[in-house]
C-alpha cells in the first residue's frame, strides 16, 4: 500500500502524518496523558522537595494564565510592584514561567490535596499556586520567602 500516491515521491503524506502526530503528542503532553504522579518516585525527572505527588511535566506556555482579564488585573495591581516596575504583561509572563519551568534545584515545588501546585523559586523569591489545569491563582513574592512556602505544606485544603 502506497501512503504517499500523488506526494513527493510517496513520502509526502508521511511527512504530514509525522508533523500532525507530534503536533498531538507537544499539545497534549503524550498519548496517555498521565501525569508524573502516575509513574514510580524518582523516575522521568529530577527529584524535588516537597510533598505529594509531582505535578503534570506539562508546559501550557502563553495561552494560559489567570481564570480571567480581572484576576489577573487584581493580582497585578495587589503584587506587580513586588517585581520592580514592570509592565502587567510581564507580572504574567514571569508567573508563566515559574508554572512551567521545571522543577527541582532552586524551585521547590509541592501538590497540594486539592490538586493545586504551589511553587517557590529560591532564586527571585516568587511563590506561585496554579490549578492541575495551568490556571493561575496566584503569583507573588511572599514576606518571609521560602517559611511561606513551607507553611503552605502544613495547611489542610
Amino acid at each position: 500500500m502506497n501512503l504517499g500516491t500523488g506526494f513527493r515521491g510517496g513520502r509526502g503524506l508521511i511527512a504530514v502524518l509525522a508533523l500532525i502526530v507530534a503536533a498531538a503528542v507537544a499539545l497534549f503532553g503524550g498519548w496517555g496523558g498521565g501525569s508524573s504522579a502516575d509513574r514510580a518516585p524518582g523516575a522521568g525527572g529530577p527529584q524535588i522537595e516537597a510533598r505529594g505527588p509531582q505535578a503534570q511535566d506539562r508546559v501550557w506556555g502563553p495561552a494560559v494564565g489567570f481564570a480571567s482579564r480581572n484576576r489577573l488585573e487584581e493580582h497585578y495591581d495587589k503584587h506587580g510592584s513586588e517585581f520592580g516596575t514592570i509592565s502587567q504583561q510581564e507580572y504574567l509572563r514571569r508567573a508563566q514561567a515559574l508554572r512551567d519551568a521545571t522543577a527541582g534545584g532552586p524551585i521547590l515545588e509541592s501538590v497540594r490535596r486539592d490538586g493545586v501546585v504551589t511553587r517557590f523559586d529560591r532564586r527571585s523569591g516568587a511563590f506561585i499556586a496554579f490549578n492541575p489545569n495551568g490556571v493561575i491563582r496566584t503569583f507573588f513574592r511572599p514576606n518571609d520567602g521560602e517559611r511561606y512556602f513551607r507553611r503552605q505544606l502544613e495547611r489542610d485544603h
